[in-house]
């Protein structure tokens, strides 16, 4: 499964960029149940409501608010990558997620377009809503 994202926010770029730092950071933004957990050389695993395996992420690039990528491992393979720009006194926040379930071969197209994506686009959105509330804090 393939998301592309272009967002833009009316709040400084280093609040946005310190939800990308790490993955750490993920659940105090979408507002999941359980912590993060802390694995070993730098992996997370982030628990996702109503899905039964974490994603398992780790940084692999960080520029500084410029861009950030991750990877992702065990059940969820893949990779994701953020670019942040300020125009007009706007932080613009452009990337992509590319997230496949690891283990179901011919039932993957299936289960992606069904259940995975509906559920990831949800994630983002929650997120992307909570970024441009006046009073929420990372």
């Amino acid at each position: 499964m393939y998301l592309q994202f272009k967002e833009e926010f009316e709040r400084p770029l280093n609040e946005i960029y310190a939800y990308f730092k790490t993955p750490a950071a993920w659940t105090r933004l979408y507002s999941f149940g359980e912590p993060v957990k802390k694995l070993k050389d730098d992996w997370y695993a982030v628990s996702l409501n109503k899905f039964p395996f974490p994603l398992v992420a780790k940084v692999v690039e960080d520029h500084s608010e410029k861009k950030v990528r991750w990877i992702f491992s065990r059940f969820w393979r893949g990779v994701g990558e953020v670019h942040f720009s300020r125009i007009e006194g706007k932080t613009i926040v452009e990337g992509y997620e590319y997230i496949v379930p690891h283990g179901l071969w011919i039932f993957a197209p299936l289960f992606e377009k069904y259940l995975l994506q509906k559920g990831f686009v949800a994630i983002w959105e929650r997120g992307w809503r909570r970024l441009r509330r006046k009073n929420f804090m990372l």
